[in-house]
């Protein structure tokens, strides 16, 4: 009886603590580091059941405090969600349609605030209504084909740029200029595409009118835009014009054009330096649709081939001829410039200085790079100043620098060669590695004296790494600052002998010289 007794209260135990746990696990769902679920929000503009809307209006609602997100849903139809789809806007109360709402159309919004804890509960769905749209639109630029473009397939989809403020567009297609003989005024909707049922005439200039409209009205006189069909063949070859084939001293920065031929939709380039088969500067490059073409500058006093293969969709032009041509000698680089301003080789320069040098004749302007090591770029990196002929630092120059300047002019065809680096020195005390205090000798003997050889840093120079050389060059150790070396290779004592040494620094240049180990 007793023992019965027992097990009965052990479940009832049992139960009361799975209860408990229970509740708690709810609670924790509720709450996280003091948090509850968000409260839900209302629209601030356009606020529910607006009517005449304006199709250009951002949405905005009432904050709501300790969220981390809302989430943001429209449709066109309650509980719908076709213009967004629960985007996350993190803090912000504010949104931007992508592009203008339509007009005349009532459109169902829902905000759902979020944080740690979750979703805010049984948020209400609101709604407003658009009025007539505000303006009336502007013409569509046609994306594809391409205006002009040649060799276009008959069966090729006809695209233009969305308008935002327009509801619709009217289409017209002809194969003369205001023809209206493949397509007449035809409203093909609110989309930005169009594929003729039967396809367009082949070998024909083909003229487009893309018409926008809205409940404001239709954009007014937009103007037509053309391309060209191919035939029922791949496209013949062309001529090359320019450079004439056999021509000489042609220049090295020439340009390639040729005769259009109107069943290409592109062309592919090859060109070979010294022979046919020789080395490729263009292997079928593609050089688009145009009659134009600029390559790599050519080399100069050396011949080129230069092969042009028409191509459409239903294949290229066969067995197109190269032309051959010799270029000239090459446009002569600008000459170099010198600073006027601080002068080079000055020292004790103020820290507020600018940079002048002499203008050079007949170029487009300057390349400048400022460092203050050889080379260096971190004041100034291949900055393009124009013809200006003086530049002013953002800030003050550094206190006892060397400052590294180089000033490239440049032209239509390259720019100055070796134009030489031009140095002055700021106002302050210069340092120099050979301040540096290095030990003579050391005595590796583990007596507590001079059983290292150490370099350090001193309160203006930087001791970046020391290397440590035998008589005959070869590196035994590489010292971190302030390392010291014990007069061992390889876990070997070395010999008494001299040593030489090189220290780097990050502000003063390198300082090499020997010391002596004694035992």
């Amino acid at each position: 009886m007793l023992n019965c007794y027992w097990k009965k209260e052990f479940k009832r135990f049992n139960l009361s603590r799975f209860l408990l746990g229970g509740l708690l696990v709810l609670v924790s769902q509720l709450s996280v580091f003091g948090q509850s679920l968000p409260d839900c929000t209302t629209l601030f503009s356009p606020q529910n059941n607006a009517v005449d809307v304006s199709v250009n209006t951002n949405i905005q609602w009432v904050a709501i405090p300790n969220i981390t997100q809302y989430f943001l849903s429209i449709g066109t139809s309650a509980g719908a969600s076709d213009v967004v789809d629960r985007i996350s806007l993190n803090g912000s109360t504010i949104y931007t349609p992508t592009s203008t709402l339509d007009p005349n159309t009532t459109y169902y919004v829902r905000i759902v605030p979020s944080n740690n804890v979750g979703d805010a509960r049984n948020c209400i769905e609101e709604q407003f209504t658009t009025g007539v749209a505000s303006s009336i639109p502007a013409c569509a630029t046609l994306l594809n084909p391409g205006f002009r473009a040649n060799g276009v397939p008959p069966d090729s989809e006809i695209r233009w740029a969305e308008q935002p403020q327009a509801a619709g567009y009217r289409l017209t297609i002809g194969t003369s200029t205001g023809g209206n003989d493949v397509l007449d005024n035809l409203d093909v909707g609110n989309v930005t595409t169009y594929n003729p049922v039967n396809g367009l005439p082949l070998a024909q200039t083909i003229y487009v009118t893309i018409t926008p409209y809205n409940s404001q009205g239709e954009s007014p006189q937009c103007s037509e835009q053309s391309f060209r069909t191919r035939g029922n063949s791949p496209p013949a070859c062309t001529e090359i014009i320019d450079p004439m084939n056999g021509a000489e001293f042609v220049p090295v920065t020439a340009n390639i054009t040729w005769i259009r031929e109107f069943n290409a939709s592109g062309y592919l380039m090859t060109i070979e330096k010294s022979s046919i088969g020789g080395t490729k500067i263009l292997d079928d490059f593609d050089v688009g649709g145009g009659t134009n073409f600029k390559p790599p500058d050519f080399e100069a006093n050396t011949v080129y081939y230069v092969t042009l293969t028409p191509y459409n969709d239903l294949g290229r032009a066969p067995d197109c001829e190269p032309i051959v041509f010799t270029t000239g000698d090459g446009p002569e680089a600008p000459d170099c410039t010198l600073l006027t301003n601080p002068i080079p080789g000055t020292d004790n320069v103020p820290l507020n200085t600018n940079l002048e040098w002499a203008a050079v004749d007949d170029i487009l302007g300057y390349i400048l790079t400022v460092g203050t090591s050889p080379g260096g770029t971190e004041l100034v990196d291949s900055l393009d100043v124009g013809i200006n002929t003086f530049y002013d630092f953002d800030e003050n120059l550094e206190e006892a620098k060397t400052i590294y300047v180089t000033i490239s002019p440049y032209d239509q065809n390259q720019i100055a060669d070796n134009c030489l680096q031009q140095t002055f020195t700021t106002f302050g005390s210069i340092v120099s590695a050979d301040d540096i205090p290095v030990p003579p000798f050391f005595t590796p003997n583990n007596d507590g004296f001079n059983d290292l050889w150490v370099v350090e840093s001193t309160s203006n120079i930087e001791v970046t790494a020391v290397y440590i050389f035998n008589r005959y060059g070869q590196l035994i150790k590489q010292l971190f600052p302030s390392q010291g070396w014990d007069g061992t290779f390889n876990g070997k004592p070395m010999a008494s002998d001299s040593y030489w040494y090189k220290i780097a620094t990050a502000n003063a240049g390198t300082k090499a010289g020997f010391f002596a180990l004694k035992r």
